[in-house]
């Protein structure tokens, strides 16, 4: 998943940047609203982390730009203000959630692991795949895989340290009416395991596959 980070802080883009990345998020930086708007314009961004108090322009109105132009965002509002007309214009202008500072680091974090989950994202470790749009990436770059492929990965991250059986995986992703050897299965998950690394899909001798976060 790719975040943004629009804060004017150095120190706290320092941070907030930190924790992003340890739970396997691509995060870019900009330091003011305008900076914000040129990088959606050009990058796909799956949400931004938006500072309300920044130069140039503001993040209230960041936000309401963001929304005109119609870039499929999901919006973060961070600010110091904290009366509740505050909160109510941050998520008037088109925030999809408000964090009042100072705030804990584990909170925003939920706040951004709920938010790349709204449209039914699916994480493991660096691994994301969105079973909406088709697409799957790792650390952030997008991967290249076929339709049995893509299919084999959907199955295992829903069923996450589930040992899924190579019947199993055969009528899930090929289809109850497919007589061909199980050692197809096999020969998918190499090729698969090529391209998000060999670590994610272990091997249960005797029972099948278990897909696990490698990081933990």
């Amino acid at each position: 998943m790719n975040v943004l980070i629009a804060e004017d802080d150095p120190d706290m883009q320092k941070i907030l940047g930190l924790y992003l990345r340890r739970e396997g998020y691509q995060v870019d930086t900009v330091g003011d609203g305008a900076a914000a708007v040129d990088f959606l314009a050009e990058h796909p961004v799956d949400l931004v982390v938006l500072d309300w108090m920044m130069p140039v322009q503001n993040g209230l109105d960041t936000c309401r730009e963001v929304r005109r132009l119609n870039i499929p965002v999901k919006i973060l509002m961070l600010t110091a203000k904290g009366q509740n007309e505050d909160e109510v214009a941050g998520l008037s202008c088109g925030a999809d959630d408000y964090l009042r500072k100072p705030f804990d680091m584990q909170v925003l974090l939920l706040r951004v692991k709920k938010l790349c989950n709204a449209e039914g994202v699916l994480r493991c470790g660096k691994l994301t795949l969105n079973p909406g749009t088709g697409e799957a990436a790792l650390d952030g770059r997008r991967l290249e895989l076929i339709r049995t492929e893509f299919g084999l990965l959907s199955c295992f991250m829903s069923n996450q340290r589930m040992v899924l059986s190579r019947e199993r995986l055969l009528d899930r992703v090929w289809g109850m009416d497919f007589t061909g050897d199980t050692r197809t299965v096999d020969a998918h998950i190499r090729r698969l395991r090529g391209k998000i690394g060999g670590g994610y899909i272990k091997t249960r001798i005797g029972m099948g596959y278990v897909m696990e976060d490698v990081d933990g």
